[in-house]
């Protein structure tokens, strides 16, 4: 999907005016920054009012920084597997991708801060914690084994409540005991 200039950093949109000229509006970029869609002249339009870009390419880093970004997650999670785990030189090869990484991202930042500040918040804006999950394990707040505090639970406005008798009330299925106590 198109990216319009107006959602650009203004400091990248100075950068490209003095090497292009003048943005217009009917310019735009490509989602990853590959490439700068000029409009030629669209003061004179065509018959059917469309408008025709020259497309230029540009140095753009955010495939190559997200793709390091994984590969250093990736060899970070590999490390804690059973057959990596005491394996020294894997050990070095996964620090040496993680400095490969971070040292791009340092020379990214320095040189290009433009294009660094949208992919950080590009990633900002998908790191979420949404897919994390919550607690929905009955011993989310409590060590297995031992027994739940009951008195936390009535505090905050939980009842206790009876499952068998629960259950044998339920109208939504049949409830047969199998095992009768």
């Amino acid at each position: 999907m198109p990216i319009d200039p107006s959602e650009l950093n203004t400091a990248f949109l100075k950068k490209i005016e003095d090497k292009y000229g003048p943005i217009s509006p009917d310019d735009f970029f490509g989602d990853d920054l590959r490439y700068y869609a000029k409009a030629d002249k669209p003061e004179e339009r065509g018959e059917g009012g469309g408008i025709t870009h020259k497309i230029i390419k540009l140095p753009s880093f955010v495939e190559l920084h997200k793709t390091l970004e994984k590969a250093k997650e990736i060899a970070k999670n590999l490390t804690t597997k059973k057959e990596l785990r005491g394996d020294a030189t894997y050990k070095a090869q996964a620090q040496q991708v993680a400095k490969t990484s971070n040292d791009f991202r340092t020379f990214f930042r320095k040189n290009y801060p433009e294009q660094y500040s949208m992919v950080r918040s590009t990633v900002k804006e998908i790191s979420t914690s949404g897919a994390a999950g919550g607690y929905l394990t009955k011993y989310a707040y409590r060590k297995k084994g031992s027994p739940a505090n009951i008195s936390q639970y009535t505090s905050i406005g939980y009842k206790p409540v009876n499952q068998k008798e629960l259950r044998k009330k339920s109208k939504g299925f049949d409830y047969v005991d199998l095992y009768k106590d």
